[in-house]
């Protein structure tokens, strides 16, 4: 085995170069994101955010790598920097900075602040909110932000159908809805299918900028009237639907008891008159026989008077039918000769 001398001189602590000395001390002395200040980034959404009217949409912002933001000032803001969501700066919040319209709707949760997350809370999200918004971490030394988008879509309310009346042979359906965002596309079609194109159509946007809509169909009578109304929501993908069955009944001409109900109709009045002479005639027997009856006979005046006016139709053709005028039982009219029961005819 062979031996090999050692020299003492070799063992002697090595002094370490003076810049390690100074770089070591510059790596105690500089914070964290003075040091990586060049690849420090702020992350965001990474994709556009989609928020429904009337609720709530969080924007979750954080540091890549994690560092502490606590005494940072982090700033969301509207398309620009001095278009002020929230602002939280020296370990508060300053809500006197904000926009108006997101005054008292905004809420920061810091739970996580330590580490470099934060996330904010938009309550009641309305179609204005729409748009480009961003947050940015800034420190002495340190800046950077990130930027994304909002959409904002609303699915309104259910249609209401209603009919408007007849047209030509045909009815006329009227379909209503409102609280819309974007603007909504409506569609009428046919019990096959086919589209039906609308005889009126309006879409209006109201202060909160929300559309209204209001349409009308003509729908010809058939044995196939169904109809179907839907309106979509292209953001959302979504739509309200109904389907409309239209009983023959209600189609111009397409029943004979359409007929005979107006015709009903139209001698309701004259039917009641006749009703209502018996009880006029009952009545005056009592008050006369309680002493204090009238000095005249309203029930001869109306029979009378009814009389007259079956002559008038009569002769205008409108009359063609008898009409009974009978007194209850032991009732008699005003005058004595009057027998129980009057039978009026033709």
């Amino acid at each position: 085995m062979a031996d090999f001398p050692v020299f003492l001189d070799s063992l002697k602590p090595v002094s370490l170069p003076s810049s390690l000395v100074f770089l070591t001390y510059l790596l105690l002395l500089l914070r964290p994101e003075e040091l990586y200040s060049g690849s420090v980034k702020v992350v965001g959404p990474g994709e556009p955010i989609l928020a429904l009217v009337g609720e709530e949409v969080e924007f979750p912002c954080h540091l890549s790598p994690f560092l502490d933001a606590e005494h940072m000032e982090i700033r969301w803001f509207r398309s620009r920097a001095s278009d002020v969501v929230h602002l939280y700066r020296e370990r508060q919040e300053l809500p006197g900075l904000q926009m108006a319209q997101f005054q008292n709707r905004t809420k920061l949760i810091k739970d996580d602040i330590v580490d470099g997350s934060v996330v904010l809370q938009l309550h009641s999200v309305v179609p204005s909110d729409e748009g480009l918004f961003g947050c940015r971490f800034l420190s002495s030394n340190f800046s950077s932000e990130a930027v994304w988008e909002l959409e904002v879509a609303g699915l309104g309310s259910d249609p209401h159908i209603s009919l408007e009346g007849f047209k030509e042979g045909s009815i006329q359906l009227r379909c209503s809805s409102s609280g819309w965002y974007p603007k909504p596309k409506a569609q009428w079609r046919d019990h096959q299918g086919q589209c039906l194109p609308p005889e009126s159509e309006a879409i209006i946007q109201d202060a909160q900028g929300l559309f209204s809509l209001e349409t009308s169909v003509v729908v010809k009578g058939g044995a196939h009237s169904n109809v179907s109304f839907s309106i979509h929501n292209l953001l959302l993908s979504q739509k309200k639907e109904l389907v409309v069955q239209i009983a023959d009944v209600f189609l111009p001409g397409a029943s004979p008891w359409k007929r005979a109900f107006l015709g009903t109709l139209a001698a309701l009045p004259l039917l009641l008159a006749v009703l209502g002479t018996p009880a006029l005639c009952f009545l005056q027997k009592q008050r006369r026989s309680q002493g204090r009856g009238l000095m005249f006979s309203p029930c001869a005046l109306f029979t009378e008077k009814l009389q007259t006016e079956l002559d008038w139709r009569r002769a205008e053709g409108q009359a063609e039918c008898s009409v009974l005028v009978s007194h209850p039982p032991g009732a008699r009219a005003a005058s004595d000769s009057s027998p129980p029961q009057t039978t009026l005819s033709e």
